[in-house]
C-alpha cells in the first residue's frame, strides 16, 4: 500500500483554482482570505494568521459529541501559539469541495496531520497499529472535515466552524 500524498503547501491549491474562476470579487476576496490564513497556519507564522481574524474570533469543533473551540482574541492566539509550538500546524487540507457566498466560504475535505510520537504519547496514544508510539517517529492521521469560514463585512475571518466526521486521529499510522 502506497503512502498517502502529505505535502501541506498543496492545502491552497483548490482555493486558488477556484479564485480564478470566481467573477465577484466580494467572493474572490473571502477566497483569498481563507487561503492566506490556511497558509499562515500551515507556515506556522502566528501574527500574520491572527492579522486573518476579526478582533474578536469564535471556533467551533462540531461533531462526534462535542462543542468546543476557543472563543475571543487572547483565546484564539493560545490556541494557536501551543497549536504551533507542539507541531499541529503540520497538515495538508486536500479540499474536495468549496462553496462560496458573501458571507462565509465552506471548505469539504480531507485533513491529514503530521504528528511527533512525543506529541501522540502526551496526549495520551502510546500504541499504533498493535505497536508502541515512538517518540522520535512521525505518524500520519486522517480525518474527514467540512469548515465553514464565516466573513465580517471587511472580509476578515469571524472564526471556523469546523465539523469532524471521524476522530481527528484516526486512521493513524507510521509515516
Amino acid at each position: 500500500m502506497s503512502a498517502p500524498v502529505f505535502d501541506p503547501e498543496r492545502s491552497w491549491e483548490a482555493l486558488e483554482r477556484r479564485m480564478e474562476t470566481e467573477s465577484d470579487p466580494r467572493r474572490r476576496a473571502l477566497l483569498a482570505q481563507v487561503r492566506d490564513h490556511m497558509r499562515t497556519e500551515i507556515m506556522g507564522q502566528l501574527e500574520p494568521l491572527m492579522a486573518t481574524l476579526t478582533d474578536e474570533p469564535r471556533y467551533h469543533f462540531r461533531g462526534l459529541g462535542f462543542d468546543m473551540g476557543p472563543k475571543g482574541r487572547e483565546a484564539v492566539h493560545a490556541f494557536y501559539r501551543d497549536m504551533i509550538a507542539g507541531g499541529g500546524h503540520r497538515f495538508m487540507f486536500d479540499i474536495q469541495r468549496i462553496v462560496v457566498d458573501d458571507d462565509a466560504v465552506v471548505t469539504e475535505g480531507l485533513m491529514r496531520t503530521c504528528t511527533r510520537g512525543a506529541y501522540l504519547i502526551a496526549s495520551g496514544v502510546t500504541e499504533v497499529d498493535g505497536s508502541a508510539v515512538e517518540a522520535d517517529a512521525e505518524y500520519l492521521a486522517e480525518s474527514l472535515i467540512l469548515t465553514v469560514w464565516p466573513a465580517d463585512a471587511e472580509g476578515r475571518l469571524i472564526g471556523e466552524d469546523i465539523w469532524f466526521g471521524s476522530p481527528p486521529n484516526s486512521n493513524l499510522r507510521k509515516r
